[in-house]
């Protein structure tokens, strides 16, 4: 990604991680991620034990996205400051195919997570990410509060 003229740091950056969450999660489109990323990129989830270089990245989105067949990934909020990005996210999506052990219940669901990011030299180093778990463990046994598929 090239700065715009007149941008600050913290514009891109929020610009960077708003291209990276369009790029992984909404579109599936790693090689173009790969453009963006650190080679000692970093991830960290509250979903699944370990951190992630961005090959394990790419396998647990590609999860993702398989058991969650048309997710999209909302910005609600991001805040800037230095080389240092927040975001507030809402993952929402049809619940189809088995993850991580839980077994489909074939509605939408919908949870939020916080990620904290660290940009260097103008690519992403390091993404830690806290998944609003109860929640979304709570949609994908089939609760009441789901919303049933049309169809």
């Amino acid at each position: 990604m090239i700065t715009q003229p007149g941008e600050n740091m913290e514009s891109f950056n929020k610009r960077l991680v708003e291209h990276f969450i369009q790029l992984s999660w909404n579109s599936g489109r790693f090689n173009l991620l790969r453009h963006i990323v650190s080679p000692d990129f970093v991830y960290h989830t509250s979903f699944v034990e370990g951190f992630r270089d961005l090959d394990g990245f790419i396998e647990y989105v590609s999860e993702v996205r398989s058991a969650i067949i048309d997710l999209d990934v909302s910005i609600e909020e991001m805040m800037a400051e230095g080389n240092r990005v927040i975001t507030v996210c809402t993952f929402s999506g049809s619940f189809e195919r088995p993850l991580m052990g839980m077994q489909p219940n074939h509605r939408v669901v919908s949870f939020s997570s916080i990620s904290t990011w660290e940009i260097r030299r103008g690519k992403v180093v390091h993404q830690n990410t806290m998944v609003d778990l109860a929640e979304l463990q709570r949609q994908m046994v089939g609760a009441n509060n789901a919303v049933p598929l049309a169809g």
